[in-house]
């Protein structure tokens, strides 16, 4: 070597530059596995809040259809009671006049009266034309179906849609989870790739970790994408 001149340093194999880029490489992979990791965790939370409103909206439906079913029982026993009525006090006074037709006089005519303000009291209870059949008799299976189809058209009383929601989200839930620990995982083959001093080690490390990495963005978009 001449005096004072640069030392000159050995050419480096492809190898050798392949490893340095490698080690370069690996802090950036670490940082990225960590954002995904942390939008993992993020959409599990937001898919575990979303699971739990759909679930207090699925009991809200619940109690608002046990609510209604007891108000329209409500309403089919007053139609009931009513129709009862009704039907007592007809037959009473068909029988009334059957017994005037068969009485003279006055006992006549006061039993036509009776007939008459039973008749009258009768005519005072109505029927919803909905719980009656075309020859008058009482449906209060269709009065039922009526009262609940108008209730359902002013609220949401069928809590179903919101349990199956419920329930994809909390699945959706548990996957991100799962999701979660693979970017952690692969997070964790990076650094190791980064301490280890024995290259073949490091490359096994390496694409392991770029093998979890792969694997694990793909599923999140899977995942995301149900």
């Amino acid at each position: 070597m001449v005096d004072g001149a640069a030392p000159v340093r050995p050419a480096q194999s492809p190898g050798d530059l392949w490893a340095a880029r490698r080690r370069a490489l690996i802090p950036i992979l670490i940082a990225l596995t960590s954002v995904l990791g942390a939008v993992g965790t993020w959409r599990t939370s937001a898919a575990s809040g979303a699971a739990a409103g759909a679930e207090r909206r699925a009991f809200a439906d619940t109690v608002a259809a046990e609510q209604q079913r007891a108000a329209i029982e409500t309403v089919v026993g007053s139609i009931e009671f009513s129709y009862a009525r009704r039907q007592a006090l007809q037959e009473s006074a068909a029988a009334l006049r059957d017994d005037a037709a068969e009485a003279e006089g006055d006992e006549a005519a006061r039993r036509n009266a009776l007939a008459a303000a039973r008749e009258a009291a009768a005519a005072a209870y109505l029927i919803d034309a909905d719980a009656l059949r075309p020859d008058g008799s009482l449906d209060l299976d269709a009065k039922r179906e009526v009262e609940w189809a108008l209730a359902s058209d002013l609220q949401d009383l069928d809590p179903a849609p919101e349990m199956d929601r419920a329930a994809t989200l909390r699945a959706k839930s548990q996957r991100l989870v799962g999701l979660t620990a693979f970017f952690i995982a692969a997070a964790l083959f990076f650094t190791l790739a980064q301490v280890s001093r024995n290259r073949r080690v490091e490359v096994l490390y390496w694409n392991g970790g770029l093998a979890v990495l792969a694997v694990s963005v793909v599923l999140l978009s899977v995942v995301e994408a149900l």
